[in-house]
């Protein structure tokens, strides 16, 4: 599993390499996640080490990973030296390679430049609109990378749709997974913190993820007289810009800044009276998907990424974006209808449950995996095969 994003870093397609990772271990598969070193060594090192213990997964780093402005948000690249024969030697023996996050990050591509194991696939994980500059101007290299792919896969028909004039398909649609028991609502036994609701917020502080637009909104609700807590998960260059908008706004005292959170996530989703997300660009929606399977109702910005999710009887309000008056009208909505949170958290679990818990999606990949092999007459081994 080849990836520029993984943990330390925190996001959605760190996400999906871990906990894909996890269940193809699970299901037998030996597994070593490619990435690059960022952050603390110290702390890498023990992620490291517990995602072996812990889920079964090895990780090796190549190279540094340095952040980089692109479409609307922060992505990575590896840099260093020796990179591609170092690669080279990582995949030397492997009988799968899976590079994930192919928009396009160094790393996934030199994979696919250097490996010649028998099944080469890709996921993708971004939408664009109105094309990407990384493609256009490395179109030749990416596309001779490309090449060496077997199936290409994309998390959504939204992936598809920004992809599909660089790189025609086909393409087969695996979406993104959930932990359902990572994410769960509150049980029986417990219930829901005192004070005010509570309007979670969870993502960077991208210009597409909008907080300030949540922000707005909840002035507005503050001047309906509504009690209620904002607490934002997250935290990026325009952190100082944000809370000087709600020092000026005069909720500061309605604001909880509580950084960049792993390991607390799920308690705050289930403990939260409403999720509200006013991005305006995705590619799918995980942090939906957290949400719902949390049991937790879903308030967000109408955008292509997002019907991927809240479609087909998955609940949640949808708002126009960078509209503060209508999302604050959607999250009023949800904060005064007990009925509908209670139907909404029903009907968000077991959406999930039946279409985007990880084992499920770990299966319908290995399933690709096993297809390629058999088309090219080879079986996998005794063991189930090695995969990078």
């Amino acid at each position: 599993m080849v990836s520029e994003f993984a943990y330390p870093v925190l996001g959605g397609v760190s996400e999906h390499v871990h906990f894909l990772s996890r269940e193809l271990a699970a299901l037998g598969h030996d597994v070593t996640v490619v990435t690059s070193n960022v952050g603390d060594p110290a702390e890498a090192a023990e992620l490291d080490r517990r995602a072996f213990t812990e889920h079964g997964y090895r990780t090796v780093r190549i190279g540094h990973s340095m952040p980089v402005v692109s479409n609307g948000s922060i992505s990575r690249v590896s840099v260093g030296l020796g990179m591609h024969p170092r690669m080279a030697d990582v995949l030397r023996t492997v009988d799968v390679v899976h590079a994930q996050g192919l928009a396009p990050p160094t790393l996934p591509l030199f994979a696919l430049r250097a490996t010649i194991a028998p099944v080469v696939v890709g996921t993708f994980h971004t939408y664009f609109d109105g094309g990407h500059w990384a493609y256009r101007l490395f179109f030749r290299y990416v596309k001779t990378a490309l090449s060496r792919m077997d199936r290409k896969i994309a998390v959504s028909d939204a992936c598809v749709q920004a992809l599909a004039p660089y790189f025609p398909g086909p393409y087969e649609i695996i979406p993104n997974g959930i932990d359902t028991g990572l994410y769960r609502p509150l049980a029986p036994a417990e219930s829901a913190p005192d004070g005010p609701p509570r309007i979670l917020f969870v993502g960077r502080f991208d210009p597409r993820n909008a907080l300030g637009d949540l922000l707005d909104a909840a002035a507005l609700l503050r001047d309906e007289g509504r009690e209620f807590v904002v607490q934002v998960v997250g935290d990026g260059p325009a952190r100082r810009i944000y809370e000087q908008r709600t020092r000026k706004l005069g909720l500061w005292d309605r604001v909880e800044w509580l950084g960049l959170l792993k390991e607390e996530r799920p308690r705050l989703y289930r403990e939260a009276t409403v999720f509200a997300c006013p991005c305006v660009l995705a590619s799918f929606g995980v942090v939906l998907l957290e949400s719902l399977a949390s049991g937790t109702p879903v308030v967000c910005a109408d955008n292509i990424g997002f019907r991927q999710v809240i479609r087909d009887g998955a609940p949640g309000r949808f708002v126009p974006p960078h509209d503060p008056a209508g999302l604050a009208r959607g999250i009023a909505e949800v904060l005064d209808d007990d009925a509908l949170r209670a139907d909404w958290s029903v009907r968000g679990r077991r959406v999930t449950e039946e279409r985007f818990a990880w084992p499920q999606v770990a299966r319908r990949v290995q399933d690709l995996y096993l297809e390629v092999l058999a088309e090219k007459g080879r079986l996998p081994r005794p063991a189930l095969a090695r995969s990078v």
